[in-house]
């Protein structure tokens, strides 16, 4: 296969979409690149998972992009989400690296530049003298309140041409291929 051709399988779209019979779009050099592959009569599913993976990419650097106007990197702003949302504002560094799916060493990284940009303290545990925990300063939620006020506007802005039967349907599809993909590989 073509270097070109894999690049489009890949989620690397060329940025021109073309609509089908039917009227719905697709990506002529997904579409091309799966044509080169031969041998699969039925190439839409490799086509909605390429639109998937595509759409996740630029979804997640759109993230990116978002948090660091914000002067934040995902992690952190994870962080002061997971303590905004946690009665007290508070949780063990522990239970910060499970809900960021890290190793407690990048927890600390993380921490410790949160720390000196004045958005969390550590503070030891009343009652555990081993665990430390991180806790939202006042300019950390001065912070989380700023950021929710933009997230809601900027995520309400996507969907901006969407019917509310499109975005019902787009929720339920994500969901199912959630489903499937947990059935799958043997999960709930």
């Amino acid at each position: 296969m073509h270097t070109h051709s894999l690049r489009s399988l890949t989620g690397s779209a060329s940025g021109r979409l073309e609509p089908d019979g039917d009227g719905l779009l697709f990506d002529p050099n997904i579409r091309e690149g799966l044509a080169q592959m031969g041998g699969r009569a039925d190439v839409a599913p490799l086509e909605a998972l390429a639109a998937l993976r595509l759409a996740a990419k630029q979804t997640h650097t759109a993230m990116e992009r978002w948090t660091e106007s914000h002067g934040l990197s995902e992690s952190r702003l994870r962080v002061l989400m997971a303590l905004y949302h946690t009665p007290g504002r508070r949780r063990p560094l522990g239970e910060l690296a499970e809900i960021l799916n890290v190793v407690p060493r990048t927890v600390t990284d993380v921490i410790d530049v949160m720390e000196r940009d004045g958005l969390i303290t550590r503070v030891p545990d009343a009652t555990d003298r081993r665990s430390v925990h991180a806790l939202l300063t006042e300019e950390g939620l001065e912070r989380v309140e700023a950021i929710k006020r933009d997230a809601l506007d900027r995520q309400t802005a996507v969907f901006a041409g969407f019917s509310r039967e499109e975005i019902a349907r787009l929720r339920h599809l994500c969901l199912l291929l959630v489903q499937q993909l947990n059935r799958s590989q043997g999960g709930a």
